[in-house]
């Protein structure tokens, strides 16, 4: 296991210039990789063998990566800034609450992801992937494990350094705990009134639609900052046991209807809390089914929709107001 690994983020003030620190997470999985292209040139030649040495050229062509963590009550508010529209915050005692909101247009940053892959002899060095930004994420909660939160990037650029003092410096917070499955709520409302379901997985899923190919012919082939090109798409799915109160959700999967959907999280960290709201989602399936070897289960695919008068997703974090290292992040809620 690679101890010294790490990842971090950073705010991009302009998009492809790295920042001076980055916020570090506890990332799951390393799956940060460029993309690189060969332009070749092969023509009639006499003597030739293969390709040429001399007629291929190789391009940037940036790459992608995704940060998977467990989710912390404290200091995942970079990841969620990145994944959503839009974004505020308050500040009230020892608090600060930010509200992430899907909206018309992409107002999120850009961001640098540094990771850390110690080599076996004993040398760190550090990746700068510059101008990330988030092209899907995904939130799932599941019994006896802890709520996971993947963000998918696409960046523009990477460099690497050996040397510690060229390395962007990583604040993590002092004191952070995991959002756990027996922290979690679902809460279903159809026409004003609350369907109890027992569910034992959940998702939600947000695809935002982003175009990551933006190059020209501008003597520079590093890509232009993504832009959105098509309609984001959020869905979601519930999968628990088929109850005299579920049966509710399945008809109003069968009648097409719109229901409102509420998940909270508790903080174990004092003061803390997750929320997501969605007030217009809609089932697309399926039928319950019944097994010979255990209870009859329901499984809800679900999309979530714009309800025309809130935004179609909702996000409010509280954590603790943030140390003097991490206050740089976003812009304080008018008024």
């Amino acid at each position: 296991m690679a101890l010294d690994a790490a990842i971090g983020i950073g705010e991009e003030a302009t998009y492809g210039t790295a920042p001076t620190s980055t916020i570090g997470y506890e990332g799951k999985a390393d799956s940060w990789k460029v993309a690189k292209e060969f332009i070749e040139s092969v023509g009639f030649r006499r003597g030739q063998q293969t390709a040429r040495a001399d007629r291929r050229n190789i391009i940037t062509m940036g790459g992608e990566g995704e940060l998977e963590v467990d989710l912390l009550d404290v200091g995942a508010a970079a990841l969620f800034r990145a994944a959503f529209d839009k974004h505020s915050f308050t500040d009230t005692g020892a608090v600060r609450t930010h509200v992430f909101e899907t909206a018309t247009s992409n107002a999120a940053p850009s961001f640098t992801a540094q990771m850390i892959r110690p080599t076996v002899d004993g040398v760190n060095v550090a990746y700068k992937h510059v101008g990330c930004v988030a092209t899907e994420w995904e939130l799932s909660a599941e019994t006896e494990n802890a709520v996971a939160l993947t963000v998918s990037f696409d960046f523009q650029d990477v460099s690497h350094t050996t040397v510690p003092a060229q390395a962007l410096a990583i604040d993590y917070p002092a004191v952070a705990r995991v959002y756990d499955w027996s922290r979690t709520a679902l809460t279903l409302t159809r026409a004003g009134a609350p369907v109890p379901v027992d569910a034992g997985k959940f998702s939600l899923t947000g695809d935002l639609g982003m175009k990551t190919d933006r190059r020209f012919l501008r003597a520079n082939a590093l890509k232009k900052k993504p832009v959105r090109a098509a309609m984001p798409t959020y869905e979601g799915e519930l999968e628990g046991e088929f109850s005299g109160e579920s049966l509710k959700l399945y008809e109003a999967f069968t009648a097409g209807e719109v229901i409102a959907l509420r998940v909270d999280l508790s903080g174990l960290t004092p003061g803390t809390s997750l929320r997501i709201d969605c007030p217009a989602i809609q089932f697309t399936g399926e039928s319950p089914e019944a097994a010979v070897d255990d209870v009859t289960t329901h499984t809800l695919p679900f999309r979530v929709l714009d309800p025309g008068d809130a935004p179609a997703i909702r996000l409010t974090y509280v954590e603790p107001k943030p140390t003097q290292a991490l206050k740089a992040m976003g812009t304080p809620e008018a008024g």
